[in-house]
């Protein structure tokens, strides 16, 4: 749970009452400071201390997990973290200890948290759900919640509540008038009512004299505090803002400081007799707003004087982060040694994986670097971390705070390349085509300079351009082409991705049937077993158009495995999501609708798990398994909406798939009028081949809708691509559509050859397809008895798929032939939930509880509780048990 509510208004009164509800928890917590939110992963640190020592040793953690926790928490050197994995790593460590005793973690002031610990706090608190484990959290107003967390908004309290509280506190009687005003006047705000109550005089508060005009409340609250901090000795006014520079109020450091600057120890006492601080181990604010008074009240003299003497102090070797950025504070102005360390300390924030807080020292260390040329680099790395944080706004104004005119080749490839990223984040009007342009421009700029970044860029630009598809200038392949070619290679072998790359020059410079051989090799590249995994990652896309373009579904579905077992391994959640959504189309365009459905089902528990919004998740639909589920129109709206958030994007690829969709939709129903200019349309611009599979529906469309020009011109083009490629499925289809304009004497030949290639492809779609089509072939030709079990495979099969139009097409023909259907066999409906379903079937696969957590990104507490539930709703005890029960529902 997350409150929410103005500074004052009780949120950490809240946090209170829940701790000390909780005497049979093990409560954490932990405090949002200002002074702190740069430092990479701080406020995690902190809540995780109790548990640090266990962390030395792998325990029940995963080796991925655990490696990276301790990476992120600088207790290990290794690669960067990902932020979803030590996600699943801290879950995963609260789950554990929960079994112990349940835990209740409570997180005040959220809005000063670094991001890098935001970010992990915001997933553990979107997959919590069975482990014993309770998440509060406090926001101030103003700020923007974690995506995803469940919203209270706190208000002041009523007014009877507002005048006891007044009355609890005030020094004399309070005259209720009087009362009523000041309740209104703070808006019920127990701050400010206990603050007023306390340092209004008894005159004022019983009416005979007047209230001060206006009364510090709201946005005043802060200079109140001020006003107080004012009235205080000069030596306690610097002790309590070295406290308020001092990120963690260590009382060590404060003390120290103080010394230097010849401020004794006894310089809090004031401040602690007016309540403004609480000196323990920590010197901690009454309450943040009086930190924030202290601060931003100072002169920036004082402030530099007090960062200075804390710099001086600060020697503890872990922290050295906070050290620099003390120096940085205390620089007046330009300072070459103090940017550089600065970058040191943004260094290793990023070695950890803390990119935002490498985005903020090196901002910092830009500030301070006075030479034009490094501060222009510092401000392109801080805008690379940005973006690799996830903050796209924040990076496009770091990107547009850099003079490129002071950039070499290579940098300036750099800012194109975080450019196009930055696009595509945003969701800017033709993104894709313009960041294909940009990643061309790119590998212009670096060339020879950096071979490897070269080919970086050109991978990226054939992504996008793809990705855009007709959304892109028609030059824009052919460039991307020409810049292959020509590029300089890279040092050592030929690796998958220059395979990758010379797949996509040849298609798009000598065309389809000249392309196959090199794609083939592209993809054997890709799949070899001693290809890296993050080349795996970087190169999947275009393995899967590839596989796609030559009708090697097999090969697909290898990578797609792999890619997605990569992903889940180094918590590479927006790559999984990609993985999850090819492979859910992949298998519909195979027919394999219900293992489509449970992939699906899994893309939204990552989504969730990432905190999508909405917006982001109407562009991920999957068209195509709408329409072939559809029964009637009805999916209509939503493929039109599809295609208008595709289209307002330029995001081509998406754009057609909402079209095929609709193609899909349409011959369901017969309906070839509406059809055919849909599937012309996406095959007139189709120039690398990228729709090919439609072909054999642009085919049947042209001969039932009479124009055979049409359907002879598109099998022309079916039949060099499909010969070129040669694998069973696509030679299938070219029977089955060659059947269709074929003579009478010829026909039944090609659909029986079209039926046994395709029953040996696993493509049940085209294979159902083919039967009803040949059924329907044989019954115009007054074969009612053969055309009877032509029709009555298909109807069976698109039964099963439940593909509903589809099926009610097939019953019709057959009705035709004289023998009705009886309804489809009413399948109960599972009383599973898609998570439950998604569990049930990972399960009954053989995975372990720890196996399906990793894979789904929850606990294994979570899959336990939803593995018991699936038992008892199916009945079974077993997981042998529960692969029958699930055969049966699914049947």
């Amino acid at each position: 749970m997350l409150f929410r509510g103005d500074a004052g208004i009780g949120k950490t009164a809240l946090l209170d009452h829940a701790a000390g509800e909780a005497a049979d928890l093990r409560v954490l917590r932990v405090a949002g400071v200002e002074a702190e939110a740069g430092f990479a992963f701080a406020a995690l640190q902190r809540l995780l201390v109790p548990f640090l020592d266990d962390l030395k040793e792998p325990g029940v953690l995963p080796p991925a997990q655990h490696q990276a926790l301790r990476v992120a928490c600088g207790l290990a050197d290794g690669p960067p973290a990902d932020r979803f994995l030590v996600g699943l790593a801290v879950l995963t460590v609260l789950a554990e200890a929960a079994k112990q005793r349940p835990l209740l973690a409570c997180v005040d002031d959220l809005q000063w948290l670094d991001r890098d610990s935001l970010d992990v706090l915001a997933f553990v608190g979107r997959r919590v759900h069975a482990e014993s484990i309770g998440l509060v959290l406090a926001l101030r107003t103003g700020f923007d919640a974690p995506a995803g967390l469940p919203v209270t908004e706190v208000a002041g309290l009523t007014e009877p509540h507002a005048l006891e509280l007044l009355r609890s506190v005030a020094v004399g009687p309070l005259d209720t008038r009087v009362g009523l005003r000041i309740v209104a006047a703070t808006g019920g705000n127990p701050l400010a009512l206990t603050d007023l109550g306390r340092e209004l005089s008894a005159w004022q508060l019983s009416g005979a004299l007047a209230l001060p005009e206006p009364l510090p409340v709201g946005s005043r609250l802060e200079e109140h505090y001020l006003h107080q901090v004012r009235g205080l000795p000069a030596p306690t006014h610097t002790w309590l803002l070295l406290a308020a520079a001092e990120p963690a109020g260590a009382l060590g450091y404060i003390v120290a400081a103080a010394e230097r600057l010849g401020i004794g120890l006894d310089a809090s006492g004031p401040a602690e007799a007016a309540r403004l601080v609480v000196v323990r181990a920590r010197a901690e604010f009454r309450h943040p707003l009086v930190r924030s008074a202290v601060y931003a009240g100072a002169t920036s003299v004082a402030r530099r004087r007090v960062h200075r003497a804390l710099a001086e102090v600060t020697d503890h070797p872990a922290d050295s982060d906070r050290r620099a950025w003390h120096r940085a504070a205390a620089a007046p102005g330009p300072d070459a040694a103090v940017a550089d360390q600065v970058e040191q300390a943004a260094d290793r924030a990023g070695a950890r994986g803390g990119h935002a807080a490498r985005a903020t020292f090196l901002t910092r260390a830009a500030e301070l670097t006075p030479d034009d040329g490094v501060r222009a680099g510092r401000l392109l790395a801080a805008a690379e971390a940005a973006f690799t944080a996830g903050a796209p706004l924040q990076t496009k104004a770091l990107l547009d705070a850099v003079d490129t005119a002071l950039l070499d080749g290579v940098a300036t490839g750099r800012a194109l390349l975080v450019r196009a990223g930055v696009l595509n984040s945003l969701g800017e009007p033709r993104s894709h085509a313009r960041a294909a342009a940009l990643c061309l421009a790119a590998s212009s700029a670096i060339g020879a300079q950096d071979p490897e970044l070269t080919r970086e860029a050109l991978l990226r630009a054939a992504q996008w351009t793809l990705t855009a598809r007709h959304r892109a200038p028609a030059a824009t392949a052919a460039q991307i082409a020409n810049a292959i070619l020509t590029r300089s290679p890279a040092p050592g072998p030929s690796t998958p991705l220059d395979h990758l790359l010379r797949g996509f020059a040849v298609l798009a410079s000598g065309g389809y049937e000249q392309a196959v051989p090199q794609l083939r090799k592209a993809l054997d590249a890709l799949l070899a077993p001693d290809t890296p995994d993050d080349v795996v990652l970087r190169g999947y896309q275009l393995g899967v158009w590839y596989s796609t373009l030559v009708w090697d579904h097999r090969a697909r579905s290898r990578l797609l495995r792999r890619a997605a077992a990569v992903a889940r391994r180094s918590g590479a959640l927006w790559h999984l999501n990609t993985i999850l959504f090819c492979a859910a189309m992949a298998e519909t365009t195979l027919g394999h609708l219900a293992t489509a459905d449970s992939l699906v089902a899994e893309n939204q528990q990552i989504r969730t798990a990432m905190g999508l919004s909405a917006a982001q998740w109407e562009i991920c639909q999957n068209p195509e398994l709408l329409a072939w589920h559809a029964d009637g129109d009805e999916p209509g709206d939503r493929l039109r909406q599809s295609l208008k958030t595709a289209c307002a994007l330029g995001n081509g690829a998406m754009e057609s798939l909402a079209q095929s969709g609709e193609v899909v939709l349409a011959l369901g129903n017969g309906d070839y009028a509406r059809a055919q200019p849909v599937a012309h349309e996406l095959i007139r611009h189709d120039a690398l081949g990228l729709h090919s599979r439609l072909l054999p529906s642009l085919i049947e469309v042209g001969v039932r809708g009479g124009d055979r020009v049409l359907a002879t011109a598109t099998l022309r083009t079916l039949a060099r691509r499909a010969t070129a490629a040669g694998t069973p499925w696509a030679l299938g289809v070219l029977a089955r559509s060659q059947a269709l304009l074929a003579p009478a004497d010829g026909a039944e030949a090609l659909y029986r050859r079209a039926i046994e290639l395709l029953s040996g492809a696993d493509t049940d779609s085209d294979l159902a397809v083919a039967h009803l089509l040949y059924g329907e072939w044989l019954r115009r030709r007054k074969r009612r008895k053969d055309a009877r079990e032509q029709l009555r495979s298909a109807l069976t099969m698109f039964r099963e798929m439940r593909a509903a139009a589809f099926a009610a097409r097939a019953a019709q023909e057959l009705a035709a032939t004289g023998e009705h259907a009886g309804p489809a066999r009413a399948g109960a409906k599972s009383p599973l939930t898609p998570q439950e379903l998604t569990i049930a079937r990972l399960a009954a696969d053989g995975a372990t509880n720890a196996e399906i957590a990793a894979q789904l990104f929850i606990s294994a507490n979570t899959v336990d509780y939803h593995l018991r539930k699936v038992f008892r709703k199916l009945d079974v005890t077993s997981r042998r048990q529960l692969a029958r029960a699930l055969e049966r529902w699914e049947r």
